[in-house]
Order: structure tokens, then sequence, then C-alpha cells
């Protein structure tokens, strides 16, 4: 099975598959910010704590959403990167057609897995903003901040597995790391 070049592939495709991966890329930027963001709160939750024995009550709160965008924001980046759990040994054991075939069958299935998680966050985010829920910590953060950008993330991992099961289906590099020429579109 060959590897199509990127120009041979529809000129739309291409354009979405380059939407999708700067998405992804600035998803992997909040994800980035998120985690410093979140090592600065515990470090200093550590020092007032240890040396003043004085607990920051916003700490906790904020540390739990940044641990999600952390998890999420950066999800569709790490599925572009080849950085997420699979059976790379049984995909590098069968044949080239059958492994392929594995493939794209496993990644509809994730689509349509994350898919759904997307929709029922999206729908939970709409409810939560209309009903005006707060957070029961003492900073009362409106819940559809956080539950925003975790949906957001979420539906920026759905992005990348359709942008994965298009490279799938025109047989481009679905990952970065495959080690491929060209392996990703330009």
């Amino acid at each position: 099975m060959s590897i199509a070049h990127p120009r041979k592939a529809p000129a739309a495709a291409v354009g979405f598959l380059r939407i999708v991966d700067v998405l992804c890329t600035a998803g992997a930027v909040v994800a980035a910010l998120a985690a410093a963001a979140l090592a600065l709160i515990l470090i200093g939750e550590v020092i007032f704590t240890s040396f003043f024995n004085w607990s920051q009550p916003w700490a906790v709160e904020y540390a739990i959403y940044l641990q999600c965008f952390v998890l999420f924001c950066g999800a569709g980046w790490t599925l572009r990167q080849g950085g997420h759990i699979r059976v790379a040994v049984l995909l590098g054991a069968l044949p080239r057609p059958a492994a392929h075939a594995l493939d794209l069958f496993g990644t509809a299935f994730a689509t349509g897995v994350v898919g759904f998680a997307s929709w029922a966050l999206w729908q939970q985010l709409v409810r939560t903003f209309d009903f005006g829920s707060t957070s029961f910590y003492p900073m009362g953060t409106p819940l559809w901040v956080p539950q925003g950008l975790l949906t957001l993330g979420i539906t920026l991992l759905l992005l990348a597995f359709v942008a994965r099961l298009v490279r799938l289906l025109l047989h481009l590099p679905a990952d970065l790391s495959a080690g491929l020429t060209g392996g990703g579109i330009e």
C-alpha cells in the first residue's frame, strides 16, 4: 500500500488537515501554559502552607481545573504526534493492508466514542451556562468557564481523530512519529 503525496490529496482535505493541526497545536500551547500555572500554584501552596501555615483557598479548585486542561487540551496534538497508547506491536506484526484496516477501524471507533463525549460535554456546558452554576469552592467560579475549556479540549481531540481518519482514508501518514518522509501535511 503506497502512501499518497499531500499534493495528490484533495485541496479541501489538505486545508482541513492544516486547520486541525494548527488548532491542536494551539490546544497544546494551552495545555503547556496550564501545566506551568499548575506547577506555580502547587509550589506556592507548598511554600505558603509550610512556612506561613496559610493555605490558599483557591489553590485546590484551580489546580483541579488546570489538571483537566493539561490532560484534554493537549490530547489532539498528542494524537497527531503518535503519543497515544495503541497496540503498535500488533499493527507491526500484521501485513500492511491488514494493519491499515485495523488502524482505520480503531480510529473510526475512537472517533465515535470521542464524538459522543464531545456532544455530551457541549450539552452539559450549555446547561451549566443557562443555570448559572458555580463551583462549591470558596471562589464560586462560574462552572461554564472551566467546562468550556474542557469541552474545547475534547472537541480538539475529536477533530484530531477525524483528521486522522481522513489521513488514513487518503493513505497519508497518520502520525508524525511514523518515521516516514513527508510525514505531515506541510
